[in-house]
């Protein structure tokens, strides 16, 4: 099957009458010497099984023919930019999840994991698609850039599931057999706003920190709260460094709970000046990993939902992936978002999308919206002091391009 690159032009062939038969009367009409090399006149006609030599496109002069990929035994493809640098640490991680749950999970007859190894151009990563489906690929977990993803979806014609690693855009065109699993920081926060909800909050007040990763994490939670209660919450913005100015507003706003959008840092300055008569929420990113005694300490009490991986670390059944963790908790989702792609890839090429659910997933609790979007459901977590004998302050860790 061939397909077209994004903004080809498709040319359609419109069809020829045939002129009318001479009659006997009428003189042979005399015909011009040809030409030494005539061209080729392509009749055209229904497709037969083996199309005529004339209807087959001339080749350029001096090009070589390009021999059709042989299509082998099938095969998982896992499509991630590791050649890209702002992308490989993400890509070699979600690798490693990948082949830890084939290694650990695959039974007997299981096609296997093929890494299929592009750069993060999305016209890469388009004939690397292509060229694994005509290889023999039954599903195709990846792309990773939202670009990508979205490049794929208007370009390539497929008929079993694809498992994308990101959000789908606004532009993304839907699909049947595209899934989009990912760490959206928005799901997050509209997932954290029903559990503000469930501990008994009515009149929560957001705080947004600085930058674009807190804006998200700010508009998740308030469009969480309208969904939920029909009604927007309260917003305080954080100018500079007046944490005395942002108490004076949080204690004249009437709020009964503080849900902190903005990262680990930010979090630590504003933390000490809300008191603790209020209960205080975030997202995940307030806790990157490797934070030391003292953040910890500055940090405690705050409650999020976090994925199962990392909410509950001893659970005996993860020793089967044999991972030695490290202390980037970012690093580590990816480990998880890698494991748990693997298994839907399995589960979505014999089940319906609406009948998968994975009640132990890595990520959380996996089920499919109607709209393709994987679904997770997270479980609470708390940060403590307790942990302070840890590990010393790790280094911050540079957030992904998304």
């Amino acid at each position: 099957m061939a397909f077209a690159l994004y903004g080809a032009v498709l040319v359609a062939a419109s069809g020829c009458a045939s002129s009318p038969a001479p009659q006997a009367s009428t003189p042979p009409i005399l015909q011009p010497v040809p030409t030494p090399m005539p061209t080729p006149v392509v009749e055209l006609r229904p497709l037969q099984d083996e199309a005529p030599a004339q209807s087959a496109p001339l080749p350029e002069a001096g090009a070589t023919p390009t021999p059709a990929p042989q299509r082998g035994p099938a095969f998982i493809a896992l499509l991630l930019p590791t050649q890209s640098k702002a992308w490989r640490a993400a890509a070699e991680t979600i690798r490693a999840g990948a082949m830890s749950a084939e290694r650990t999970l695959a039974a007997p007859g299981t096609p296997p994991l093929r890494t299929i190894d592009t750069s993060d151009n999305e016209q890469d990563i388009l004939a690397a698609f292509q060229r694994a489906q005509a290889e023999g690929a039954v599903a195709v977990i990846g792309p990773l850039t939202k670009t990508a993803v979205a490049y794929v979806a208007d370009n390539a014609q497929f008929d079993f599931p694809v498992i994308a690693l990101n959000s789908f855009s606004e532009e993304t065109l839907r699909r049947p057999n595209l899934y989009s699993f990912s760490l959206s920081v928005e799901a997050e926060a509209q997932q954290a706003a029903r559990f503000v909800a469930e501990q008994g909050v009515n009149r929560p007040v957001v705080i947004l920190g600085d930058g674009v990763l807190a804006r998200r994490m700010g508009q998740g939670f308030i469009d969480g709260w309208r969904a939920d209660r029909n009604a927007a919450p309260s917003t305080l913005t954080v100018e500079g460094t007046d944490y005395a100015g942002l108490r004076a507003q949080l204690d004249a706003s009437g709020a009964d709970g503080i849900f902190l959008a903005t990262d680990t840092r930010a979090a630590r300055r504003i933390r000490p000046f809300l008191g603790n008569m209020l209960p205080v929420f975030a997202t995940s990113q307030i806790d990157p990993g490797g934070l030391g005694a003292t953040t910890l300490v500055d940090l405690a009490g705050i409650r999020f939902l976090d994925i199962p991986w990392l909410a509950d670390p001893d659970n005996p059944t993860y020793d089967f992936y044999k991972r030695a963790r490290g202390k980037s908790n970012d690093l580590e989702r990816l480990f998880a978002l890698g494991v748990d792609a693997w298994r839907l890839a399995i589960v979505l090429r014999d089940t319906q999308p609406a009948a998968v659910r994975i009640d132990d997933g890595l990520t959380g609790r996996l089920t499919i919206g109607a709209d393709g979007v994987v679904q997770r459901t997270l479980v609470p977590r708390t940060l403590t002091a307790a942990r302070a004998d840890a590990v010393p302050e790790a280094p911050p860790v540079e957030p992904l391009p998304q």
